[in-house]
This record gives structure tokens, C-alpha cells and sequence, in this order.
């Protein structure tokens, strides 16, 4: 597969990117977890393959369409608000993100549901830098 380097320009998703490429691959729990997710930061995306309960590689995609299970996408300004060491009422969840209608979720819900509490403490990785 062929990748982009991570975004060098000083735009919060571009930080964003970079803070979740670099934290994202020590995640790992003793899981079968086997998917591929596309996470995005505003107009800046990472493609996230998981196998075996670990993060096997968190890339920004080259291409406008990369393969993946499911897509979970928001603004750079909500993601950095679900970072934050406490976030606010409506900001702590996927699903409050998503009922706000910050967070857009695309593509195969089973393995998003299947493996929801794994996603959702792969995603919250950001928090424990500024905790």
C-alpha cells in the first residue's frame, strides 16, 4: 500500500494526525480483533489496521478512497475536545460526538459494534498525553 507521510503544516488536524500516528501503535489488548478503520481528523485521515488486538499500522492513506471496515470521521475542533484529559458533557463519547452531530460513522457497523469498547479506548489513546 502505498502511503502519504504525515502532514507536516501546523493545522490542529494536522497535529491531531500526528499525535495519533505516534500513540496509536503501542495500543494493543489481548483481543481477536481484526479490522481496518479510517479515522478522520478533519480533512486529514488515518487508515488503522488492527490485528490481533494490536495496532499493526496507523498511516495516512494515499488515494481518495482506501479499503477499510469503517469510517469514523469528525472536525479537528471535536476531536480535540473528546482529547481532552476530561472532556465536557457531550464530548466524552463516540456516540455523544455522534448525537451532537460532530461525528459521522460510515461503512460495516458489526465489527464497529463487535469490538466497540476496543475502538473506543484505541481512539481515546490522545487523552493520556495530557492527562
Amino acid at each position: 500500500m502505498e502511503v502519504q507521510s504525515i502532514p507536516t503544516d501546523e493545522s490542529l488536524g494536522a497535529q491531531l494526525v500526528r499525535r495519533f500516528c505516534r500513540l496509536a501503535p503501542s495500543f494493543s489488548r489481548p483481543r481477536a480483533v481484526q479490522l481496518d478503520m479510517l479515522v478522520g481528523f478533519g480533512v486529514h485521515r488515518v487508515l488503522v489496521r488492527v490485528r490481533d488486538g494490536r495496532v499493526d499500522s496507523a498511516e495516512t492513506p494515499f488515494g481518495p478512497l482506501p479499503s477499510c471496515d469503517f469510517s469514523l470521521r469528525a472536525s479537528a475542533d471535536a476531536w480535540s475536545r473528546f482529547w481532552q484529559p476530561v472532556p465536557a458533557a457531550g464530548w466524552h463519547d463516540l456516540f455523544a460526538l455522534s448525537k451532537r452531530r460532530e461525528l459521522a460513522i460510515d461503512g460495516n457497523l458489526q465489527p464497529l459494534m463487535a469490538h466497540l469498547q476496543f475502538i473506543k479506548d484505541l481512539l481515546a489513546v490522545g487523552r493520556e498525553t495530557q492527562a
